[in-house]
């Protein structure tokens, strides 16, 4: 009905209502975006409320010969179609036969997608994983611009906002993100390496110059800390120098796009990039020193060298954390990335939540509570920022 109302304004989309076999329905290649969003246990949570509650929705597909015989694809329900297969997995025959309502207007590969992506914008709120909702909702402004929408990018970005729960705001954000945060920035953004608030200020610089600042982002991740991967394992000196030289560039960065004239501009963008150049080339050297050192086997060495490093690390961070201030870095920018990327680690630990049964429910609420205090504040900065004409 939304896809009607909304896109099909010559023509409706209309269904029949059938009974088809399980085994003869076809999930969609085009919904693999979404399909990795949902791992083994959401499918086996959603299979035990169909078998409580029933199924609420219809699954939603259209025909297709496979091999000279009818098969069905999915437009809509593959979290269902997956839940309903466990279930027959299980020797629950109830579900070998699903109702489903069966697109019977032609459509065009770009109209099935539409299709498959309204309702997978509308159904999944704001999306657990950030970068599968980015690139979802920049292909779906891309869809509604082809053939037979021909929608203009805004009236495109419009209708998004109407399908879509994601916040409006949110919405323009990632399109902008997806539109204009170019190459290996991008990619560092996808694999969590940079932040989101971060790259908010790269993709306002040039494309030449995010290309320069990827390369930079990238030879840092690249470099081998010799650290520990477990879980709850501390950083070693070698990892908080890194990230230390990540932040100070970062905060040189934001400095650069606070400056008034052109001249400005490109001094403090060249300040930055130098002052990168300047510092990895040690991190190096040191990494590879302490590398050598746990090679060797030396447990005295190893204290040794990172008893030292961790003392430099310290001052280095102090006075770095200075220099940063005397940029006049704004307050807002240098504190948002460290907090969203310390959250960010938690919520994509694969042990958090499997912690988080074992506290107790005192605990859990007092995280609750934590987060509430951030967002509230949070959203009062914001407000007054927007304020301002």
């Amino acid at each position: 009905n939304i896809y009607n109302s909304l896109f099909a304004k010559n023509r409706k989309v209309e269904y029949d209502n059938k009974d088809i076999a399980l085994v003869n329905i076809r999930t969609n290649p085009d919904n693999q975006i979404f399909r990795a969003m949902d791992d083994d246990e959401d499918i086996r949570i959603l299979a035990e409320d169909i078998k409580r509650n029933g199924l609420m929705h219809n699954l939603v597909v259209f025909p297709e010969q496979e091999e000279g015989s009818a098969v069905y694809v999915l437009l809509s329900g593959e979290r269902r179609f997956r839940a309903l297969n466990y279930l027959q997995e299980k020797g629950d025959a109830t579900w070998n036969i699903v109702n489903c309502n069966v697109v019977t207007t032609p459509l065009t590969e770009n109209e099935k997608k539409v299709l498959l992506y309204s309702a997978n914008l509308q159904v999944r709120g704001g999306f657990s994983d950030e970068a599968i909702r980015r690139q979802a909702i920049a292909e779906f402004i891309t869809c509604l611009q082809r053939e037979p929408y021909n929608m203009s990018r805004e009236e495109a970005l419009g209708a998004t906002k109407t399908v879509s729960s994601v916040n409006p705001r949110t919405i323009e954000r990632d399109a902008r993100i997806e539109d204009k945060l170019k190459g290996d920035l991008k990619e560092l953004l996808n694999a969590k390496i940079l932040t989101r608030s971060e790259c908010e200020t790269y993709l306002r610089f040039e494309d030449d110059k995010q290309e320069e600042i990827a390369k930079r982002f990238v030879a840092l991740s690249n470099i081998n800390c010799y650290g520990d991967d477990s879980e709850g394992a501390g950083k070693n000196h070698i990892e908080v120098m890194r990230d230390t030289l990540h932040d100070t560039f970062r905060e040189y960065l934001f400095d650069v796009q606070r400056q008034g004239t052109s001249k400005d501009y490109e001094a403090a963008y060249e300040k930055a990039l130098q002052y990168f150049d300047e510092n990895i080339n040690d991190l190096k050297a040191k990494a590879e020193e302490y590398g050598k050192a746990k090679e060797s086997g030396s447990a005295e060495e190893v204290a040794a060298i990172e008893h030292a490093g961790q003392r430099e690390a310290a001052r280095d961070l102090v006075k770095k954390e200075r220099d940063v201030a005397e940029n006049n870095t704004s307050i807002i920018q240098k504190a948002t990335p460290r907090m969203v990327k310390k959250l960010q680690q938690a919520y994509t630990s694969r042990n958090f939540v499997k912690a988080l049964r074992g506290v107790s429910k005192e605990s859990r609420e007092a995280d609750i509570a934590a987060l509430n205090e951030v967002i509230d504040i949070a959203t009062k900065l914001k407000e007054k920022i927007e304020s301002i004409e």
